[in-house]
């Protein structure tokens, strides 16, 4: 796999996320692993063209049909051999919901189903594409677990990380075809269900995952300049949640997540439960999209409508600490 120094991480930032995903897995067949990559007619958007060219024998295409890539997918895993299954976010959770909980829940099939273009990157298809419930449903199926990268490092090292646990995953990519780089230190901590602290602060905690990420280390950079100390975390691994991380905060005054998806069964409302029976919690602000579906359009628009874009965010706390 690749060795993270300053040049991969601008490499990765260019390539997007579904094309670092792409590399990742080359990566991990030129080391000689044993693997299926499995699409359904996606091939090129998951970045698996060299895949198809030099490992035909590791790559099967199932063709336009979401529900099937998951009982293939569950078929090869039987051969004790991880399987990696790619499409748009939408169809790999709603579509395949009842695959994926018999397979990948109750039977516990070595998948790493990866559900790509998911947040608001696709709201300009209109609702059938535009911030899938995808957390919301993989949350609902226990055994699962589920990781949202926040660059093209963390997709990478989700992958890589997906490979190397032995069950069911679900990568849940956002943004386009150009990442933010969030972090820059060559040798990150990064591990399953531990968060990462972006930025230490005092006056709020602000929890992201995601490409919304990098709005939220933007609107810290807004309170900062007035006057608001925020601790930024990176919750890339919503299941396992880092309850450590959690039990830190708890005796902060407030606590806002953010993340692009329904607040319904989401990154905040996994936090929300957590706290639920706790005697010493923060104040929950969950930032989202609020029981409806998405208008289509644009990334900046949709982020506007919903609240998500950095000066909303940055208003959003600033209102809430003075209550």
């Amino acid at each position: 796999m690749l060795k993270m120094d300053s040049k991969t991480i601008r490499f990765l930032a260019r390539m997007g996320a579904r094309g670092t995903l792409g590399q990742a897995v080359y990566d991990y067949a030129r080391e000689g692993n044993d693997f299926f990559a499995v699409s359904a007619d996606l091939a090129h958007a998951s970045g698996f063209d060299r895949i198809i060219k030099e490992y035909p024998d590791h790559f099967v295409d199932v063709g336009i049909a979401e529900q099937n890539l998951i009982g293939v997918s569950a078929g090869l895993a039987e051969m004790g051999t991880p399987v990696i299954a790619t499409s748009w976010a939408m169809f790999t959770s709603v579509r395949a919901a009842d695959q994926v909980r018999n397979f990948m829940g109750y039977m516990q099939a070595n998948i790493k189903l990866i559900g790509m273009d998911s947040g608001l990157i696709q709201s300009r298809f209109g609702y059938s594409h535009g911030n899938p419930p995808d957390i919301a449903v993989m949350r609902s199926i226990p055994g699962i677990v589920i990781m949202s990268p926040c660059d093209g490092v963390e997709v990478y090292k989700s992958l890589e990380a997906a490979l190397k646990y032995d069950g069911p995953v679900y990568i849940r990519l956002t943004g386009g075809n150009l990442q933010p780089i969030i972090h820059r230190d060559q040798a990150i901590p990064f591990s399953i269900g531990k968060s990462i602290t972006l930025k230490e602060g005092k006056d709020v905690a602000i929890a992201a995952c995601g490409n919304i990420v990098k709005n939220v280390m933007d609107a810290a950079a807004v309170l900062e300049d007035q006057g608001v100390s925020a601790k930024v975390i990176d919750m890339h691994t919503v299941n396992p949640l880092d309850t450590e991380i959690l039990e830190e905060i708890a005796k902060m005054n407030l606590l806002v997540s953010v993340e692009e998806h329904l607040i319904h069964g989401g990154m905040g409302a996994a936090i929300a439960e957590y706290y639920a029976d706790k005697k010493v919690r923060p104040r929950h602000v969950l930032a989202g999209i609020d029981n409806c579906y998405p208008l289509p359009g644009r990334v900046s628009y949709t982020e506007e409508t919903y609240g998500l874009s950095v000066r909303q965010i940055a208003e959003r706390v600033m209102a809430e600490l003075q209550k």
